[in-house]
């Protein structure tokens, strides 16, 4: 008996001790935590751009029509733009939807996760009829990628970070907190934002099988027939009308759903179901219409595919694109070469000729 405990005690002080490893010695998962911010930044971009339109009806003084709803929502955040002029709402709009490009592009990332997530909840969560549990998982994301760094790689601030050493400038990170303590922050934002994800779909996959709709293999046919999901009639009619098609989507919505946790342990099955979730997240972009609700699911499941897999698809992408960055600074010195030919033959002959006709002092 002394000798088991003693095996489950080395057992557990192994476990700490690689998990120590694992949060303090270095900064994991930079390629995946750079995807989650690209594809969370363009899903909330596109979501704003989609509907300036209708801005002041979504949070504007036009939004009235959603005041009951506002009456029985104990959320502070409804507050935020609450009684405010159409202009106030169009300036934190156009801020809102500029902080989503910054952090898109990785610009100043942490004021701009900051900034977008802000604004974001004071836009969305000024209208609770039209949220939806897509806006709650962008809200969710953003909160964790406060902690994490997201802009090691695939953003302005690492190409600035590169330039300067390049250079031998001293180079001046957003960062205030000892590297320790930086490190240990983003691992474990990557743990909570992970565990967040799992919990997403999992979640979703035990509200589905516990339909009625969803026993019966009809959920998805019922959908298709209603008009506001219908953005190709053509497609949901294809879809809809083909048994065996609606019985393998189906299976492989609940598939991905309710074993997407279990099935990341495996490497192989990590690679199948990451994969399923991708293929199923844009067919439900397609076919229902939610290209930004199914952005920001796909956002958030790039951070389990291995950096290995990130690092080979950056390189064949550099690959792929090296004839068109050639040409595109073939083409920029091109239109150097042109402007200085047109500031010698043009600008300064010019300059010189309105000196001659100046009387001189």
């Amino acid at each position: 008996m002394r000798e088991l405990w003693w095996r489950l005690t080395d057992r557990f002080a192994s476990v700490r001790e690689q998990a120590e490893h694992a949060i303090f010695d270095r900064k994991l998962a930079l390629h995946g935590a750079a995807a989650v911010r690209i594809g969370t930044g363009l899903a909330v971009l596109g979501m704003l751009v989609s509907n300036f339109s209708s801005r002041q009806l979504l949070a504007g003084p036009a939004s009235v029509w959603a005041d009951p709803a506002r009456a029985v929502s104990s959320f502070p955040e409804l507050a935020l733009l609450r009684d405010v002029s159409p202009d106030i709402v169009t300036l934190v709009y156009s801020l809102t939807m500029l902080a989503a490009l910054a952090f898109v592009l990785g610009w100043h990332t942490r004021l701009a996760t900051v900034l977008t997530l802000v604004g974001f909840i004071a836009i969305v969560g000024q209208n609770p009829v039209v949220g939806g549990q897509g806006d709650n998982l962008i809200r969710l994301t953003l909160l964790w990628l406060l902690l994490v760094q997201t802009a090691s790689v695939w953003s302005l601030d690492a190409w600035r970070k590169a330039r300067a050493a390049r250079r031998r400038r001293p180079w001046d990170p957003e960062e205030v907190v000892p590297e320790w303590l930086s490190t240990s922050l983003h691992n474990l934002g990557l743990v909570g934002l992970g565990i967040q994800t799992v919990l997403v779909y999992m979640s979703a996959g035990l509200d589905k099988v516990s339909q009625d709709a969803w026993q019966h293999g009809n959920a998805l046919y019922y959908t298709m027939q209603l008009p506001e999901y219908r953005p190709f009639p053509w497609l949901s009619d294809l879809l809809s009308g083909s048994t065996v098609l609606l019985a393998v989507v189906t299976y492989a919505v609940l598939l991905v759903q309710l074993f997407f946790g279990p099935l990341l342990v495996n490497r192989h099955t990590r690679a199948l179901v990451l994969t399923l979730a991708v293929v199923v997240n844009l067919l439900f972009a397609v076919v229902f219409a939610v290209p930004w609700s199914s952005l920001s699911i796909i956002a958030v499941t790039c951070l389990f595919v291995s950096t290995a897999t990130f690092e080979a698809l950056d390189g064949w992408l550099r690959d792929l694109l090296a004839p068109v960055g050639d040409w595109l600074v073939e083409r920029g010195y091109d239109v150097a070469d042109g402007l200085d030919a047109l500031r010698y033959r043009l600008f300064f002959p010019v300059v010189d000729w309105v000196r001659d006709r100046l009387p001189s002092r």
